[in-house]
């Protein structure tokens, strides 16, 4: 992962990746001014009327979809500056895929980078004349199962209902792992019923963040960072997990899908839709009952934004199992918590859970 990739996903205090967050924030957005690229940044061409706040997912978005790194395009010292030939054509790329969804899609974004690029930094022109046949779904159920029943599974595959809500706090410590496993950072993590802390020990800076049961929080060198909602409302999702008994309440609604496949695996796809609206996908491992995969997307003008957990690797302590592998995954950024100690019900002092005080 380059410098500023890393940056970026830790939100970390660069100039330039302070300035594409400083409108975020736990704002009523029917009542604030959307400020749109074209007002807040240089130089901006054919993104003018997008939303501000969506530019470091579009970017991350393109980065993934092309298989390159910001330098592709941009100077990195000066993103503003147009030197470079490849930021052009991607100008012209980007208006290309706006009139295709306008004019055949009735302006939904279905057609994106991804369509014809694929990760790679050239579209294929020429049809693979040895495809790889896709995955066939695997068989479904005769008689679909309840959401409760896949839901009583997963509890009961973590312990047993009673265990579970028996673990009121949680202390673990772990290493945040880069791709390629050359770098990591140590995390500590805490949890208190629906708060959670965590602190990450970057060579750069220490990066936190929070959730104290209201409010969410993240902070670069004890310096606040301004977190868009989306970002805001997965940092309150990691605090509600911690409690799996309350499943049902954190989300207004729960809907069996169908089996789909997860790393090779039958799991249950269930969607739930959050108090906000939001959608979010959850699979359950049809043979050991467990959550493997959860996905929440966000959409943008180049298409969805996913940010995608991998649970893996259940150990139990204290008879209670939990995940010692979790894979974070976006576009162009991605990492590996690997856990090292769990302590069950330890001390936790409640002031970890709020922002710092200035």
């Amino acid at each position: 992962m380059t410098k500023y990739l890393k940056l970026a996903a830790i939100l970390a205090a660069v100039p330039f990746i302070a300035l594409l967050f400083i409108n975020g924030g736990p704002v009523d957005a029917q009542t604030q001014k959307v400020e749109t690229a074209g007002e807040k940044f240089k130089n901006i061409k054919v993104l003018n009327d997008m939303p501000a706040e969506q530019l470091v997912r579009v970017m991350g978005i393109m980065s993934a979809s092309l298989g390159v790194k910001c330098g592709f395009c941009h100077n990195t010292e000066n993103y503003a500056l147009d030197e470079k030939q490849s930021k052009q054509t991607a100008r012209k790329m980007i208006r290309m895929t706006f009139d295709i969804n306008k004019n055949s899609f009735n302006g939904r974004s279905e057609v994106s980078c991804a369509t014809c690029h694929n990760g790679m930094e050239h579209p294929l022109s020429s049809p693979n004349l040895k495809p790889e046949p896709e995955p066939e779904r695997p068989a479904q159920p005769q008689t679909e199962p309840t959401v409760d029943q896949i839901i009583d599974k997963y509890l009961t595959s973590l312990g047993g209902p009673a265990r579970v809500a028996a673990v009121k706090t949680r202390y673990i410590k772990a290493n945040r792992v880069e791709p390629g496993g050359a770098v990591t950072e140590p995390e500590t993590i805490w949890f208190d019923g629906n708060k959670y802390a965590m602190e990450t020990v970057y060579t750069e800076a220490t990066v936190a963040e929070g959730f104290d049961g209201t409010i969410a929080w993240k902070t670069s060198k004890g310096e606040p960072i301004p977190l868009q909602p989306s970002e805001a409302e997965q940092i309150r999702r990691e605090a509600e997990l911690f409690m799996p008994t309350n499943l049902k309440t954190i989300y207004t609604r729960l809907d069996y899908r169908l089996v789909d496949l997860v790393d090779d695996r039958p799991a249950y796809l269930v969607t739930a839709t959050t108090p906000g609206g939001a959608r979010e996908r959850l699979y359950f491992d049809v043979g050991t009952g467990l959550l493997v995969r959860r996905t929440a997307s966000t959409q943008t003008v180049l298409g969805p934004f996913i940010y995608q957990v991998d649970y893996k690797d259940y150990k139990l302590f204290g008879g209670v199992k939990v995940p010692t592998t979790i894979e974070y995954s976006m576009p162009s950024i991605r990492w590996t918590r690997k856990v090292l100690q769990i302590r069950n019900n330890a001390p936790v002092d409640a002031a970890k859970f709020g922002p710092p005080s200035k």
